[in-house]
């Protein structure tokens, strides 16, 4: 009777004996911990477990429908009484000056805003749009220099 050898498969922790990492990489620990398998619960079934059949019931979902109506963002310009006065006096900005002795000013866009800081030693009369905004202490500095503010011009 013939002998027929079986060829048997080596046990694969023989075959990894003096290799450092037994085959399971270097990164995320080895073999262990859930770096392995691609994470914790439904980690990664937008992309890499994207097709498991564990997360079949999940997937739809998933992914983003329709559009996001986001508000209408304006710029705001914001200017200080006290740059007003300065830029008058350096004429780096169009003015008028009446009978009076008053520095008229315009301010058209409706998205201006103000401020109170600075001095104001020149009568000032501010005409802005109806929506634009001044602080009362702008306020109270042009009205204490003499001037007045103006809320005239609408779009």
């Amino acid at each position: 009777m013939v002998k027929i050898r079986v060829k048997r498969k080596k046990k694969k922790s023989r075959k990894l004996l003096g290799r450092r990492y037994h085959g399971a990489g270097q990164a995320s620990g080895g073999a262990r911990k859930s770096g392995q398998r691609g994470g914790f619960g439904a980690a990664g079934i937008k992309d890499h477990m994207k097709f498991a059949e564990k997360f079949k019931d999940r997937i739809a979902q998933i992914g983003s429908y329709g559009f996001t109506r986001h508000a209408l963002i304006r710029p705001t310009y914001v200017i200080n009484v006290g740059e007003i006065v300065t830029l008058i006096k350096e004429n780096r900005i169009p003015f008028e000056k009446d009978e009076k002795g008053n520095y008229i000013v315009k301010f058209t866009n409706p998205n201006v805003k103000i401020l109170g800081g600075g001095k104001v030693d020149i009568p000032l009369v501010l005409i802005v749009h109806e929506q634009a905004h001044v602080t009362e202490k702008a306020k109270q500095k042009i009205e204490k220099a003499g001037g007045k503010i103006v809320a005239g011009i609408a779009s």
